[in-house]
């Protein structure tokens, strides 16, 4: 049974502590008795300094022979189940940004797949620090361009840590995403914010649309039905819910595009035309 989990970058004593303190947060019997009997369990537990806890298969074995060895005893005290877990905790690791744009962002990861993990750090703080930061101070727009520039340039840097074909794939995602901060728009208190469209999904077509994105635009009520509808589904872990849930929204959607199809096509063409506005940004210093 393997159990995985992504948490955050922790050092020294503030490290420990949160080790001890995720150890303690888990150790509920709801968790500790399903593990036991082997079901697979989500154990994604975020605290609130965003520290979760993945458990090792040898943890889940010490848990077992525990349990094995006392075949009466149904529950372990909670000093037992927090030492056990405390014992198989598997390092932390650092929460990393996602990137809004679905394409993008699967191009990203599976260019970091594999590399070691300060790679994986020094690629994601290129992007919060010179590529898409979300204030920049009194940096003018020229400033902030060089900003991304600069950014590149590290990029292609950190790149010849990877294989070939994973720094070309690793490249493609971070021209991008600084295309992406070409594209910001400062206020005069140098808060940037970014258009970045979720898009299409891998491998469809550039007009693809989210058709939850465009329900929730013009038809809320609609959308919250169907957030209500999704919700329960989860919460009761109903799969025939789920599935009506579905079936709710792809009947609103041929519905609402036979009574009037202009909405889904200017959407179409909007997504269509941000993208060709990305590819067509230029990495370089313009407009001075």
């Amino acid at each position: 049974m393997k159990i995985h989990s992504y948490t955050a970058h922790c050092t020294g004593e503030s490290k420990n502590k949160d080790v001890e303190d995720g150890a303690k947060f888990i150790t509920e019997k709801t968790y500790m008795d399903r593990a036991a009997s082997r079901e697979k369990v989500n154990l994604f537990q975020e605290l609130d300094n965003h520290t979760s806890i993945e458990i090792s298969e040898e943890g889940l074995e010490k848990l077992l022979k525990v349990k094995n060895e006392n075949p009466e005893r149904k529950i372990l005290s909670e000093e037992e189940k927090t030492q056990l877990l405390r014992d198989s905790l598997k390092p932390v690791r650092k929460l990393h940004r996602i990137i809004p744009n679905i394409q993008t962002n699967d191009k990203l990861e599976k260019s970091l797949q594999g590399a070691d993990e300060s790679i994986v750090d020094a690629a994601y703080d290129i992007i919060k620090h010179k590529l898409l930061p979300h204030q920049v101070g009194s940096l003018t727009e020229k400033e902030r361009q060089e900003l991304i520039l600069s950014g590149v340039a590290d990029a292609k840097q950190l790149a010849g840590e990877l294989t070939a074909d994973k720094a070309a794939l690793f490249m493609e995602a971070m021209e991008t995403i600084a295309k992406y901060g070409m594209n910001g728009e400062k206020d005069g208190q140098g808060n940037v914010t970014y258009d970045i469209r979720k898009g299409a999904m891998v491998g469809a077509p550039d007009d693809y649309i989210s058709t939850g994105d465009l329900m929730q635009k013009i038809a809320p009520q609609q959308y919250k039905k169907y957030c209500e509808m999704m919700a329960e589904s989860l919460a009761q872990k109903d799969y025939t819910l789920l599935i009506k849930a579905m079936k709710y929204m792809m009947d609103w959607e041929q519905r609402a595009y036979k009574e009037n199809p202009q909405p889904f096509e200017e959407e179409k063409q909007k997504q269509v035309e941000w993208k060709r506005n990305m590819e067509n940004t230029r990495l370089e210093i313009s407009g001075f």
